[in-house]
């Protein structure tokens, strides 16, 4: 009878270990199962550049990953702009879940992103695993801009001339093309001004001043005025954007005066510009001004200078340059003012 008792005991014993023991080794096995990675689409970014940061966890389909949890920062130097919704994928028993954010940062130098950590529940444990801690560096192009000294023109490409040789044998049609320009012109004046006397056909209109003369001149007013070192920064931001409004709806024809930002900048995507980074720059100084002008932002210093430098630079880089004859009557007629306001 007592035999009996120790081997009831003993068997109670070993089967409670053996069922420890593959709780145990159960959990070791999921705990490997589950992985998590985090990855940049750059170690290099632009300052107010954006990128892609995606996280990523590999888990078993029966359990639940908590993804961390930010709001508008990762770190002090890094914020969120934009948060994809997940996506998952599923093989076997595994399942992937990978989440993209979009971030940005305006502080140029080196930012570390720490290990992102992810909580689970293993069984009646909960776990966290950890990515590996990432690094982005910051380059901030305007550097070496100072506004004090003032903003001037990129310089433009060379351009070579046209040889004779090149178009000899085109030369007789391009004289025929011409002569008949020539002669249609002439005969659409002289249709259009049929009621007019013949001297009048002859008197040059005092031309209109271009698109881009007209936006450079009001930007170097806002720079003049010094708006936001004044304190005026939604004004400053209010005008700046009325001109490039103003410049882009006579340059290329589009309505955007009662148009928003995000209208607008879907109407300059079709556009063929002379330079891919022109939309990025404008993009960026409607962006900050509607975050001043609506959200109470307060750009820093080198915001403001580097929205103005956009604005300047979008305006040089996309201007129609005036055609030889519009700049002789507009020489003709400076010279005529002059003479008249002589005395006599």
């Amino acid at each position: 009878m007592k035999n009996r008792f120790i081997t009831s005991i003993t068997q109670f014993i070993f089967r409670g270990l053996l069922v420890t023991g593959s709780i145990l080794t159960f959990s070791s096995v999921n705990a490997q199962q589950v992985t998590a990675t985090a990855q940049t689409d750059s170690s290099l970014m632009f300052i107010g550049g954006q990128m892609n940061l995606t996280l990523e966890v590999t888990q078993p389909q029966n359990m639940t990953v908590a993804f961390p949890q930010f709001s508008d920062t990762i770190t002090e130097n890094i914020e969120v702009v934009d948060i994809a919704a997940a996506d998952t994928t599923i093989n076997n028993q595994m399942m992937s879940i990978r989440k993209t954010y979009t971030i940005t940062s305006f502080d140029s130098g080196l930012h570390y992103i720490p290990p992102i950590e992810f909580q689970y529940m293993d069984g009646q444990m909960q776990r966290t695993i950890k990515t590996r801690s990432l690094a982005i560096n910051v380059i901030n192009p305007f550097e070496e801009v100072d506004p004090e000294k003032g903003i001037f023109d990129i310089k433009q490409p060379y351009n070579l001339p046209f040889t004779i040789e090149e178009l000899k044998r085109f030369l007789f049609w391009l004289l025929l093309f011409f002569l008949l320009q020539a002669l249609i012109g002439i005969g659409y004046v002289l249709w259009q001004r049929r009621d007019k006397p013949i001297k009048d056909l002859f008197v040059k209109e005092k031309p209109k001043e271009l698109p881009h003369v007209i936006a450079l001149r009001a930007l170097e007013e806002i720079k003049e005025k010094k708006l936001w070192q004044n304190g005026h920064i939604k004004e400053f931001y209010s005008e700046l954007t009325d001109i490039l409004r103003r410049y882009m709806e006579d340059r290329y024809a589009i309505q955007t005066m009662e148009k928003t930002s995000e209208e607008i900048l879907l109407m300059l995507k079709k556009i063929d510009l002379p330079d891919e980074k022109l939309f990025g720059k404008i993009e960026k100084t409607f962006l900050t001004a509607d975050l001043a002008k609506f959200a109470k932002y307060e750009p820093l210093p080198d915001e403001n200078d580097i929205s103005l430098i956009n604005a300047f630079f979008f305006v040089n880089q996309t201007k129609e340059e005036p055609k030889p004859e519009v700049e002789e009557a507009a020489k003709a007629s400076v010279e005529n003012e002059s003479k008249e306001g002589q005395p006599q």
